[in-house]
């Protein structure tokens, strides 16, 4: 709610935004912790023990038709990469072991009878070691090492013509994007995020098209039915925000069912007579505003919201607000549905982009570009959960509705000054709720500057003779206040 000042006794709500916050992140440190917990393949894990001493080593290393490498009949973790149009293997079979050897042997066996086409090596470093390399026959290459040192690092290299092993489907899947530069990667990270901003206009633009609201050409001096204040405010913006709360509690106030008591240090609700013919939405409402007594005060209420996480009554109220919405004929379908919908494809998106990122940390080389196309999407998924609220919903009985309930707003926000009369002193309170939901509570305010101010009934205050500034700069900033606080706690899905 716009207000210039705020009302000093009113604090910021800082228990359940900062239960959010630890929230969220406790989520985000079990994926930090979980992934810190993975183990992550990099080239020289090879998953290979070699005895703990021999003076002689001998290794049978078999490249299977899929890609595989077996070591002395087992499988490890490296596999065959597919680099530079050729099929390689680069393994380091022994890494700072500690162990010296006399000779070191090591038989490779190909899939294919292309030893003769492969160009092989043994890479040895930190050691001194005479290195030979030959091939014994055509699918089999003999590499020698000796005098290695225990801090010598062995290092298998083949590369074989391209298509001399047949990975599985994803695997090759997997290298090829593997394989992709930084700038492709990049490219695509900006890419999603921009494709997706343009087509979420595109439809934004398409569906306001199509659904066009006529903009009055004249002003309305009177509501064109009567609807409640939150129900209006749905029809204008499409959403329950913390406007749609204030003002319902404001036209509960001057419906006579609660008092709004501006005290020294605080404020308070106090009950009067509750209306038999409060809708469901404003019972609840009230039932989460007050307990078992007849008072509220501040204190109470920040314990009241500040008791949970999210709070299912006030969801209930967007719900029941967006129900009879839609019940009266003003939406296609129920806009906390369809925006639900959205919601949901988002988080599937938000979401497959942070498993894409722990899976590429986790399955390529560093540094896996591809993470770019996974934040690309995560920020796609966040420009969905957004603009997604802003495609129209309307029927062309919303539409029309809306239309005469802009040129109201029309009235509500002239500059022209309100003559003193009669008919017109409880005038301002009667159209407050309806200009707060519609964004225009300090226009319609200004209306009746130059008139002597009454305060309202369903208003206490210990000071004296509040004239109509001092009346909105203590009333907008505590309707605002408990506003937030409750459109905060709602539960996901019931904005």
């Amino acid at each position: 709610m716009a207000v210039e000042k705020s009302h000093k006794r009113v604090g910021p709500v800082l228990g359940f935004y900062w239960r959010k916050l630890f929230f969220f992140a406790a989520i985000f440190a079990v994926a930090i912790f979980v992934y810190s917990n993975t183990k992550v393949y990099k080239a020289d894990q090879s998953s290979y023990s070699p005895p703990s001493y021999n003076s002689d080593l001998n290794v049978d290393m078999t490249v299977n038709k899929d890609g595989s490498i077996s070591v002395d009949g087992k499988k490890i973790a490296a596999r065959v990469n597919q680099v530079a149009g050729f099929d390689e293997v680069r393994l380091p079979l022994l890494d700072n072991t500690g162990n010296y050897y006399d000779s070191v042997s090591i038989n490779l066996s190909l899939p294919q009878p292309v030893a003769a086409l492969t160009n092989y090596e043994l890479l040895v470093i930190h050691s001194n070691s005479e290195v030979t390399s030959s091939q014994s026959d055509e699918r089999t290459i003999r590499y020698t090492a000796s005098n290695v040192a225990g801090t010598a690092t062995l290092t298998v290299i083949a590369q074989m013509p391209q298509g001399t092993v047949k990975p599985p489907l994803m695997t090759r899947i997997s290298n090829y994007l593997g394989g992709l530069s930084l700038d492709s990667w990049a490219l695509a990270g900006l890419a999603l995020p921009l494709l997706t901003v343009i087509f979420m206009i595109l439809l934004i633009m398409y569906e306001f098209r199509r659904q066009k609201v006529e903009k009055p050409a004249e002003d309305s001096d009177q509501p064109p039915m009567a609807l409640p204040p939150a129900v209006v405010g749905i029809l204008y913006r499409q959403k329950v925000t913390p406007r749609e709360i204030a003002a319902t509690i404001i036209d509960l106030a001057i419906r006579g069912d609660i008092y709004i008591l501006d005290r020294e240090r605080d404020f308070a609700f106090s009950k009067n007579k509750f209306d038999r013919r409060l809708l469901s939405f404003e019972k609840i409402l009230l039932s989460k505003i007050f307990s078992k007594s007849m008072v509220s005060g501040q204190a109470d209420f920040e314990e009241r919201i500040n008791r949970h996480l999210y709070s299912k009554k006030i969801s209930l109220v967007s719900s029941g607000i967006y129900v009879l919405a839609t019940r009266l004929g003003y939406f296609r379908v129920n806009p906390q549905s369809q925006h639900m919908k959205y919601l949901t494809i988002g988080l599937i998106t938000f979401f497959a982009g942070v498993a894409g990122i722990l899976l590429s940390l986790w399955k390529f080389q560093s540094p896996p570009f591809i993470i770019f196309f996974w934040v690309g999407m995560i920020v796609s998924a966040i420009i969905i959960m957004v603009l997604a609220q802003k495609i129209p919903l309307r029927t062309v009985l919303g539409q029309e509705a809306l239309s005469n309930w802009l040129a109201f707003k029309r009235f509500l926000s002239d500059r022209g000054k309100i003559p003193f009369s009669y008919e017109n002193v409880r005038l301002f309170e009667k159209y407050l709720p309806y200009a707060i939901v519609l964004d225009c509570e300090v226009a319609w305010a200004k209306r009746f500057s130059e008139q002597n101010f009454a305060i309202p009934d369903w208003f206490v205050s210990g000071k004296d003779s509040l004239g109509l500034s001092d009346f909105c700069l203590t009333l907008f900033p505590i309707v605002s206040y408990v506003g937030r606080s409750l459109a905060a706690i709602r539960e996901p899905g019931f904005k």
